[in-house]
């Protein structure tokens, strides 16, 4: 669950950092050069994604605990997605290949 919910903040943040004009990104998909031509659905989408990881935090962790965890996820994934994003070090591939590795891990631990 808590891969599942990482994955949502990081695609929340990428969803609002392609609102942003300051951010080069050529190679956007499909999706994220419709979502930049109109800015207020992709922050809608972002908050969406947060409200939902934020959510999940707090409907598994419980309120004080989740709402914490909630704001440090976000802090975290903010700060990576802003670090590694204008080196291009993942791509779409390497997240996906990511999640499913920790989602089996975190399946196997559990």
């Amino acid at each position: 669950m808590f891969s599942t919910i990482c994955l949502l903040f990081l695609a929340g943040f990428l969803f609002w950092m392609n609102t942003s004009a300051r951010i080069s990104w050529p190679d956007k998909n499909r999706v994220m050069a419709y979502m930049a031509s109109y800015p207020l659905y992709s922050r809608f989408a972002a908050g969406a994604l947060f409200l939902l990881a934020t959510g999940l935090c707090v409907g598994l962790l419980g309120v004080g605990s989740g709402l914490f965890a909630a704001v440090v996820i976000l802090m975290t994934t903010g700060s990576v997605s802003v670090l590694f994003f204008p080196f291009r070090y993942f791509g779409t591939v390497a997240v996906a290949a990511l999640y499913v590795c920790a989602l089996m891990l975190e399946l196997i631990i559990q």
